[in-house]
């Protein structure tokens, strides 16, 4: 697990602000969650990430390497990233934030 976070670290780390593309059906989600882009951002890029899960899913008929994150972004709140990386581009997804009773679900898994 904290190979992969690692991994995943460094990897988005490689890319800048420019090369991240929010797709447009996380965008209408964010607005509708009140997420702002700059939180996305700021904590794509902070390095606070404590979970990690690879997902591979169908879009547009391809299988698509999918990469779950987990960021804490106050005590009370985590923010769940969904990204995939391309080799120009960094896709986000999707963007939830979530309360506490969410991380205790994360906690469990990491336990495993």
């Amino acid at each position: 697990m904290e190979l992969l976070i690692k991994e995943i670290q460094d990897k988005i780390n490689t890319y800048s602000l420019e090369k991240v593309n929010i797709r447009e059906y996380c965008k209408m989600r964010m607005e509708e969650r009140n997420v702002e882009e700059t939180l996305l951002i700021t904590t794509l890029f902070s390095g606070g990430l404590y979970y990690a899960e690879k997902q591979t899913k169908m879009f547009k008929g391809k299988p698509e390497e999918r990469y779950k994150l987990v960021f804490k972004i106050s005590s009370r709140y985590s923010l769940i990233i969904i990204i995939a990386f391309y080799p120009k581009v960094l896709k986000v997804i999707n963007v939830i934030k979530t309360s506490k009773g969410a991380e205790k679900t994360w906690r469990k898994k990491i336990l495993k």
